[in-house]
């Protein structure tokens, strides 16, 4: 007997098999959230509203992970920060405090570090260099959390953001022969 659910494509039948999870998993909770039809369509709605920026697989595997977790039926607050987590964490966004602790170690020469995520590096520059590099870590920290937050939040409706371009430099192969090398290191001695 196979037990496992098939995520649907459908949005609304996805809330509709969710909210069914969530009715058999905390039965007498739900009921009391949604006492008739009317709070529950609202309900639906709502979720089906609020979750709309995250892919299917990353809804279902949150509330399965929440309901494997957790003895009480979930906000949907609660939903939408497991979504974010796991989002995050699908597409390489380390944690806040790691990302924090690369931008502030790494402030004095951004464009020369290779960094884990590009909202890592958009941080930083947002929150400021000079900022990360000479206030105290708590208040660096507070005004980075602002700024990766409304970045991760324009990142899930989705704003790209890259890496800085470092310019390279360029191989310089010299087509000189070694005479000519000559000559030319002789004349750069007699002008300076």
């Amino acid at each position: 007997m196979n037990t496992e659910i098939k995520i649907p494509e459908n949005r609304i039948d996805l809330i509709n098999v969710v909210f069914t999870q969530l009715e058999i998993t905390y039965h007498n909770q739900f009921h009391k959230a949604f006492p008739d039809s009317d709070s529950l369509k609202l309900a639906k709605q709502l979720w089906l509203k609020k979750l709309s920026i995250f892919e299917n697989e990353i809804i279902f595997k949150s509330i399965d992970k929440i309901m494997s977790n957790s003895e009480y039926l979930p906000s949907l607050s609660a939903v939408l920060q497991k979504c974010k987590f796991l989002t995050l964490d699908a597409n390489g966004v380390p944690s806040l405090e790691k990302c924090f602790k690369e931008a502030s170690t790494f402030c004095d020469a951004p464009s020369e570090h290779s960094w884990s995520h590009p909202i890592v590096y958009q941080a930083g520059l947002e929150t400021g260099w000079f900022f990360l590099q000479n206030e105290s870590e708590k208040t660096a920290f507070k005004e980075f959390k602002d700024k990766f937050e409304l970045l991760i939040e324009a990142w899930l409706a989705g704003e790209q953001f890259e890496n800085p371009n470092t310019p390279q430099l360029e191989e310089n192969i010299s087509s000189l022969d070694k005479n000519q090398q000559l000559s030319f290191i002789k004349n750069l001695k007699k002008n300076y």
